[in-house]
């Protein structure tokens, strides 16, 4: 009687363990598969921010520069524009 208690006991706990194991690797794939899609979100929207900043830093440049009467020419997406300058000394009007 006492053998059927023990061998009950251990095969409960074996079942036990099997099942947490199988909670365990649930929760790891569900985990893995939302941090796949949340950092495709997240680069994206870094991505974004990066461009939007870019393009707020350009516009800010092209005013500063226009305001100090230049002419301001947009560079490409590895280098900055350039601002030339109107020389106001060659004018000649009264």
């Amino acid at each position: 009687m006492k053998l059927n208690i023990k061998l009950d006991n251990k095969k409960s706990k074996a079942q036990s363990l099997i099942e947490y194991a199988l909670i365990l690797a649930m929760v790891t794939v569900i985990a893995v598969v939302a941090l796949q899609l949340l950092g495709q979100n997240m680069s994206n929207t870094l991505k974004q921010s990066a461009e939007t900043i870019n393009t707020g830093a350009d516009d800010v440049q092209r005013k500063a520069c226009e305001s100090f009467g230049g002419t301001w020419t947009p560079g490409s997406t590895e280098e900055a524009g350039t601002c030339e300058l109107n020389d106001t000394n060659s004018d000649t009007t009264n």
